[in-house]
């Protein structure tokens, strides 16, 4: 995921979620004497509050409830994993995600800077960088000589797998704590949540 969507994301769920609940139900509010009056262990009662509910102005329906919780938290781990990451490796962001792409198959210098939300330019710049690393070189295309496409190495492709492998593990763990009816509900829940963030790229 590029810089650009993470971004965009968080300003999704930033903006919907007035604030960050632990995901519990709030406990029930007591029950208040008239304002200005004295509770019955003679304190001074306090101003009428709003219930411990997040909502959203023009979205009568929003309650902050523990899986839209769990989700922001997702996507702001999401956002702040790959900067971990990336330092960790000696790397910048945009040369772990680069290497990430570049898992998938060789890729273009134009068609790089396009998924890593860049100019060209900056994007000739990580490649230099990724190359001066042995993580990858540039190759003439196999089809048109003209043309050059970028290529993990076995040094960028163990590096990446060094890093991401231990996360790949615990995912791959949980979903096997999901029975089939689990699995249709969270991948129901899932991707309804990515079509409501893609439409903020339409």
């Amino acid at each position: 995921m590029s810089n650009r969507v993470t971004q965009k994301i968080t300003k999704l769920v930033s903006d919907i979620s007035s604030r960050k609940s632990a995901g519990t139900p709030p406990a029930p509010r007591r029950a208040r004497a008239p304002r200005g009056e004295a509770t019955r262990d003679g304190s001074a009662q306090a101003p009428d509050r709003l219930p411990e509910v997040g909502l959203v102005p023009g979205v009568p329906a929003w309650r902050t409830t523990g899986t839209l919780s769990a989700l922001q938290e997702l996507v702001e781990v999401s956002e702040t994993v790959p900067a971990v990451v990336a330092r960790k490796a000696g790397l910048s962001t945009s040369e772990l995600h680069s290497l990430r792409h570049l898992m998938r198959g060789p890729i273009g210098p134009v068609d790089l800077a396009k998924v890593l939300g860049v100019t060209s330019a900056a994007s000739s710049g990580v490649v230099d960088r990724l190359v001066g690393h042995g993580h990858a070189e540039r190759r003439a295309h196999p089809d048109d000589g003209r043309r050059t496409e970028v290529v993990i190495t076995d040094s960028g492709r163990a590096e990446v797998l060094a890093r991401m492998t231990p996360m790949f593990e615990r995912l791959a763990e949980l979903d096997a704590t999901l029975d089939d009816h689990d699995r249709v509900v969270v991948e129901r829940y899932l991707r309804g949540a990515i079509a409501a963030m893609k439409n903020l790229m339409a």
